[in-house]
């Protein structure tokens, strides 16, 4: 009997300094997703995580809870998209020094990026340069692994150039790659794999666009034979599928802000808007 009590006493005594050990890991806290999985993938389980955003969900006009507030001041480390995406997460923050800005960061490299809706996750090479600059601010808690994060940041950015040659190899057969999309978040990964898009519906998703500005997208989507709109779930759905019709095209949904590791939501896009491509206008 002693003996078992003493086991068990052991047993409850390695469960709760695993959870004291686990307590004791800064919190990195980000606006949405994306961020979260990219720190995670970096600093693995040296640190704690939490995003705002679970997926699925707009970035645009989010009014933070109280329990995103205590999370925020318990965090070490607060990542954000900037470029006014998330501008609502700096009302939780106190100490702003905590605060790793990538929009800001990466602006100050390619000044392209400071126009208005320019979504930085959905440019895959740019994102490659995003985890080695997390690389860099994960090492600042523990400098003894700075090469490690490193080689965690450049083996991701070889994933990311292997899918991304895979989407081109899978592109190469399709003779028309033009489509009409809801708004310009997928502008950046249009451009990076190659897909023409004729025209947005809407600028700003949390504004309704204009008859003339949506007749005027149908008359030339008609013109140039467009047989594919991209949007997501939510309102822009509905109104796509308006469009659609009246120029007989198909609708791809996309997700552009899943909670899943980066290169897996990357594989998922690029392999559905090839798909989508080639059953719209052939191979």
């Amino acid at each position: 009997m002693r003996n078992l009590l003493k086991g068990i006493l052991v047993l409850l005594f390695i469960v709760f300094a695993g959870c004291n050990l686990s307590e004791n890991k800064p919190l990195i806290v980000s606006s949405i997703p994306v961020w979260k999985h990219v720190a995670e993938y970096i600093g693995g389980r040296d640190f704690r995580y939490y995003s705002v955003l679970k997926g699925g969900e707009s970035p645009h006009g989010y009014e933070i809870k109280p329990s995103d507030v205590l999370k925020l001041k318990e965090a070490k480390l607060v990542i954000i998209h900037g470029l006014g995406l998330d501008d609502w997460i700096l009302k939780g923050i106190e100490d702003k020094g905590k605060v790793f800005n990538i929009g800001e960061l990466m602006a100050r490299k390619y000044p392209e990026i400071k126009k208005p809706g320019y979504h930085i996750w959905t440019n895959p090479v740019m994102m490659e340069e995003v985890y080695f600059e997390v690389a860099r601010k994960l090492s600042e808690f523990y400098p003894s692994k700075e090469k490690y994060y490193e080689k965690r940041a450049d083996d991701y950015a070889a994933m990311i150039q292997q899918l991304l040659q895979r989407t081109d190899n899978c592109l190469k057969g399709v003779k028309i790659k033009k489509v009409i999309a809801y708004h310009p978040v997928w502008e950046p990964l249009f451009e990076t794999i190659g897909v023409e898009c004729i025209g947005y519906i809407t600028d700003n998703p949390e504004k309704e666009p204009g008859p003339e500005r949506i007749r005027k997208l149908i008359d030339r989507a008609k013109a140039e034979g467009i047989k594919l709109v991209i949007t997501e779930k939510g309102e822009g759905e509905i109104l796509a599928k308006k469009v659609a019709s009246e120029i007989g095209a198909n609708v791809l949904v996309l997700n552009p802000l899943p909670d899943d590791d980066y290169v897996v939501a990357l594989s998922r896009w690029c392999n559905k808007i090839c798909k989508a491509l080639k059953e719209a206008y052939g191979k």
